[in-house]
């Protein structure tokens, strides 16, 4: 068997036995494969056994993938890519490592093709991604009705496309049990571009309200606080609301005499503001 590296696709010819045992033995032997040794035996084995190889067809191409193209470019790397998403969506519905499979086929390939400036291509696959998860969430695979949607959220940002952006970042804003930091920064930009700053400052009061609480119990850094609290007051002046602004950013001044008091007795500064130095 050929282990040269190799990116091209399977044949649709019928696959003789002995090739099939012969991947098979290859996947049994006591040494450890190498990639391109996984990726020949799981070609043949997925045509034979699609159910129980096309997830490590995938898995192995991916990974593949990522090897050929720290040695030899993207150009190198998207064919492999590209083979894996292809193999990717022919695993069966239902099966339980389709969903995963899937999105880390089709991150891998749009990576690959924004990487080679081929913009229209990795969008097309971003909101085949996104799609995928909408249904994954409807089928009850996944807990987050916006899972696989971020790329797409970042693709259209990146085009100035903030109100469908806004959109996405919003789709999962029920689902979740608790406050997200990043979630929440990302769903308030999104939304302060497209202009919509009412909708930007609840998103972002959300946070600083969570925020505030942990300060009190001792879960979260003061610095957080004050640096949520500026942001907002900045948020809340874009957004006409001034008195308001100047509120947050009086808030912002207790939890500050607060750090420098602590910062100043040697020896004692307390928990929080060790955190925020780290």
């Amino acid at each position: 068997m050929n282990h040269s590296e190799n990116t091209g696709r399977n044949s649709d010819q019928d696959i003789d036995q002995d090739t099939v045992l012969r991947a098979r033995t290859m996947l049994l032997g006591s040494g450890r494969l190498g990639l391109p040794q996984e990726v020949e035996a799981y070609r043949v084995l997925a045509k034979v056994s699609p159910a129980a190889y096309l997830p490590k067809l995938v898995r192995a191409l991916v990974s593949y993938g990522y090897e050929v193209g720290h040695r030899r470019g993207p150009e190198r790397r998207l064919p492999l890519h590209a083979e894996a998403a292809d193999a990717a969506r022919r695993i069966g519905a239902g099966h339980p490592r389709r969903t995963e499979a899937l999105r880390d086929a089709l991150e891998a390939y749009e990576h690959a093709l924004f990487e080679l400036g081929r913009r229209a291509e990795g969008r097309a696959v971003c909101e085949e991604l996104a799609e995928a998860g909408r249904a994954a969430f409807e089928r009850g695979e996944v807990a987050h009705p916006a899972y696989g949607s971020g790329r797409l959220a970042v693709a259209l940002a990146e085009e100035g496309r903030h109100g469908e952006a806004a959109d996405l970042r919003m789709r999962g804003a029920g689902a979740e049990t608790g406050v997200s930091f990043w979630s929440a920064v990302e769903r308030a930009a999104e939304l302060e571009a497209a202009g919509r700053r009412e909708e930007a400052v609840a998103v972002f009061t959300g946070l600083v309200d969570d925020t505030r609480r942990k300060t009190e119990s001792d879960s979260a850094a003061l610095a957080n606080l004050v640096w949520e609290l500026v942001h907002r007051s900045r948020m809340l002046d874009a957004a006409g609301r001034r008195g308001e602004a100047g509120a947050d950013r009086r808030e912002a001044l207790g939890p500050v005499r607060q750090i420098m008091a602590g910062a100043s007795t040697p020896g004692t500064a307390p928990r929080r503001v060790a955190e925020t130095a780290r």
